[in-house]
């Protein structure tokens, strides 16, 4: 059972156990977040949950309905559905479910239900029979299964799993397989909802939207895109959602169970709110332009998998779509790597170059050596245990096999070393020697921007560097493409951003940057670029770059909020 409503980052949610929270507490006490009307009335309009067709012909379900916000609204759109297609309310008790497992909300709900019916003409009994049919005190999650639905709305909880008592957050993941990581609750009501919808059917749900781009809500994007559609996600992270202040970014998010179509992204400011909410929902589906408050664009291509959804305006996001469809990704042409770790740093890591026999170091770039945008060695060594055959045999290097069996306790109690005994004076990764010579960009894994520096072929990278290398491409014409602001524009549609405004620069995200195919550049464009390089201009990059990936200024600005 349930215990009394609390709230995490501002969406309504429910913990397990203890049941005794006291009642007494008014709801600001107990955390409880109500969703304004204008958002619910938004929500169902684009859900279609009309009055337009014929409700009472159809099954609509609340999967958590607290105090009723939701559920009442329907309510009301079924009745008046109800009058336009000649059906009676009374007999439209399959039409409309709400599970809520808090028993005082389930009462409140009931009672509102009630009153509400009997404004709208019905007797007591009448409504009281509705409203007991409709609401149940049940947990959504173990009942969910039983029930088929065209419509799953609301609002769902949001709770992180290890909150819960183990048993039942146990019990929750072997139900719903796309609860994977440190998933949040709502992620099992998306999974719920999604696998009852009939041919058609549609979940809209207003909640956190970090499931579009962090690791816990893969397996969510998996499934969404496996079997249904994305029709609309309007973010509202702007928008006065609640009727009391939180800390959280919300999207309505309308998943549909058909195949995958041009979905709509929107992006709502606080002056969508006073826009009828009809013509709101209109602006929104038809993707119009020019309503204050509200930004619009029409992706004509979702993602696939589990890859993160980066909808972080609608301008940006259809670029990216656009630039995605237009250009290859930039391993296609060249090779993102990560520098070498080794286990212990402070033993395979130093700055006497003849601490060993000549052969076994290697010059080895660090992080800082790349802080000031050009390269500069700082003089650190590999102390290197590999040969192009693998492991070098230490009894041929005395020195070396010395140096080791110094730290020899140090080396031993590493994981790697424990999982292979013998090679207990190994790098975690092995080294590959070829790379010390080639022209290559080294990228510091976290910075405010993405500062690509050249090296012409002389050290091995630390493994707080990635690089890229290529065969194909004039490697300061592509560093130049990577120093203009389209690097970081892919970059930071797929990262989440860090604390202070960092990004990580990873390989996953390195790999997510779409270039042009090396011979499709003019002489005139590979210099120019290669001059913006050498002078680490980026504003002439990104000049060059736009001409050369086919992007106004206007549409750039436009995505990059400017």
């Amino acid at each position: 059972m349930y215990s009394p409503v609390q709230t995490m980052r501002g969406v309504q949610q429910r913990l397990l156990d203890p049941p005794a929270l006291t009642d007494a507490l008014p709801a600001e006490a107990r955390g409880v977040v109500f969703t304004k009307r204008w958002v619910v009335d938004l929500l169902l309009d684009l859900a279609g949950y009309r009055d337009e067709i014929d409700l009472g012909a159809l099954r609509a379900i609340e999967p958590s309905c607290g105090d009723g916000a939701f559920f009442l609204a329907m309510i009301e759109r079924l009745a008046a559905s109800c009058v336009r297609h000649g059906r009676r309310l009374e007999d439209c008790g399959e039409a409309l479910a709400a599970f809520e497992v808090d028993s005082e909300s389930v009462e409140r709900t009931r009672s509102g239900a009630v009153e509400l019916l009997r404004a709208l003409g019905r007797s007591a009994a009448t409504a009281a029979k509705l409203a007991n049919q409709w609401i149940q005190h049940a947990d959504y999650l173990l009942e969910a299964a039983g029930h088929s639905a065209d419509f799953v709305l609301g609002n769902p909880p949001y709770v992180r799993l290890e909150s819960m008592p183990e048993g039942k957050a146990k019990l929750y993941r072997d139900m719903f397989p796309a609860m994977t990581g440190r998933a949040d609750l709502y992620v099992a009501f998306f999974e719920a909802a999604l696998q009852q919808l009939r041919p058609n059917g549609v979940c809209g749900f207003i909640c956190a939207d970090r499931w579009m781009r962090n690791q816990y809500g893969a397996g969510l994007r998996a499934l969404v895109t496996s079997a249904f559609s994305l029709d609309v996600m309007a973010e509202m992270h702007q928008a006065d959602a609640f009727d009391s202040e939180v800390d959280a970014y919300p999207s309505i998010t309308i998943l549909r169970a058909a195949q995958q179509g041009p979905a709509v992204v929107a992006t709502l400011s606080s002056e969508a709110q006073e826009m009828p909410t009809k013509r709101l929902g209109n602006t929104i589906r038809h993707a119009e332009t020019g309503t204050p408050g509200v930004r619009t664009a029409v992706v004509d291509r979702w993602f696939h998998g589990s890859e993160p959804w980066p909808c972080e305006s609608p301008a940006q996001l259809a670029l990216l779509r656009r630039l995605e469809d237009r250009h290859p990704p930039l391993e296609a042409s060249a090779k993102v790597g990560i520098g070498v770790a080794t286990g212990n740093d402070s033993v395979f890591i130093t700055r006497d170059p003849d601490l060993v026999e000549p052969g076994r170091q290697l010059k080895l770039a660090m992080g800082g050596d790349a802080e000031e945008g050009n390269f500069r060695w700082s003089g650190h060594y590999l102390v290197d245990p590999w040969d192009a055959s693998g492991l070098v045999p230490l009894k041929d290097f005395p020195r070396l096999k010395a140096y080791f069996e110094r730290h020899s306790d140090a080396l031993r109690r590493r994981h790697t070393a424990a999982k292979n005994q013998r090679g207990w004076y190994r790098t975690i990764d092995r080294v590959t020697h070829s790379l010390v010579e080639r022209p290559k960009l080294y990228i510091p894994d976290i910075k405010s921007t993405l500062e690509p520096v050249l090296d012409w072929g002389e050290t091995y990278p630390h493994h707080n560097l990635y690089y890229v290398l290529s065969g194909e491409w004039d490697i300061e014409a592509l560093g130049g493409l990577l120093l203009s602001e389209f690097g970081q524009f892919f970059v930071r549609s797929y990262c989440v951003r860090m604390r202070g405004g960092y990004f990580r620069f990873q390989a996953q995200y390195l790999r997510r940057i779409r270039v042009p195919a090396p011979g499709t550049l003019s002489k005139d464009q590979i210099k120019a670029l290669r001059d913006a390089f050498s002078a680490r201009d980026r504003e002439r990059a990104t000049a060059i770059a736009l001409k050369v990936y086919g992007v106004d200024r206007h549409e750039w600005d436009a995505a990059n909020g400017n």
